[in-house]
């Protein structure tokens, strides 16, 4: 049972995000989310207080996309390779299928949210996944012991929403996947030789 809820939420959201990308988040009213999900009202409803409460669940979006690459990825990789690669796709699905507005909208909102801060929800399978491939990356000793797994966590959490944020901020005046290609190995770079 616990499945089919998660699977009924999930089409909510991607329905809802495509929606949004394609109409509009102002153009799009909960019936057609509805309609779009193949869900009736009251499904929307046990899982969403209304429109603007899925601003919340573009983490969750993310995180479908980040599981469908675990579900896909070489385990032969470096750990170096495996965060390249989840940043590069992560980041190319967002500039071609993420409303850029919405994105800025919802890192306005987790600025002065006073409920669930969905982007650093350290539960969610992003922070989870990143987190065990940077512990195989020391273990392995491919980065440097210097820093804990965790610390060097929030220091890529932190370069992703920074140039998240910034590429919100241009307005899409670059391209978010083709910037992060060229900069991220900076940061890894320095987990190699250490924090």
């Amino acid at each position: 049972m616990p499945r089919k809820r998660q699977s009924t939420k999930s089409r909510i959201v991607k329905a809802a995000w495509n929606l949004f990308f394609k109409k509009g988040y102002d153009n799009t009213t909960v019936e057609d989310i509805i309609v779009a999900s193949k869900t009736s009202r009251g499904s929307f409803y046990h899982y969403f207080k209304g429109k603007e409460s899925l601003l919340n669940s573009m983490s969750d979006l993310f995180d479908d996309k980040y599981r469908e690459l675990a579900a896909e990825m070489d385990p032969s990789l470096s750990c170096y390779d495996k965060l390249l690669l989840l940043n590069h796709e992560l980041f190319y699905m967002i500039e071609h299928d993420v409303n850029r507005e919405l994105l800025a909208l919802l890192y306005s909102s987790q600025l002065v949210t006073k409920g669930q801060m969905s982007l650093s929800d350290k539960n969610r399978f992003y922070f989870e996944w990143v987190t065990q491939i940077l512990e195989e990356a020391l273990e392995k000793k491919e980065f440097a012991a210097s820093s804990s797994a965790e610390e060097l966590m929030h220091l890529y959490a932190m370069y992703e929403r920074a140039l998240l944020y910034d590429w919100a901020l241009a307005k899409g005046s670059y391209s978010l996947y083709q910037y992060s290609d060229r900069l991220l190995p900076h940061l890894l770079d320095t987990f190699i030789t250490g924090v």
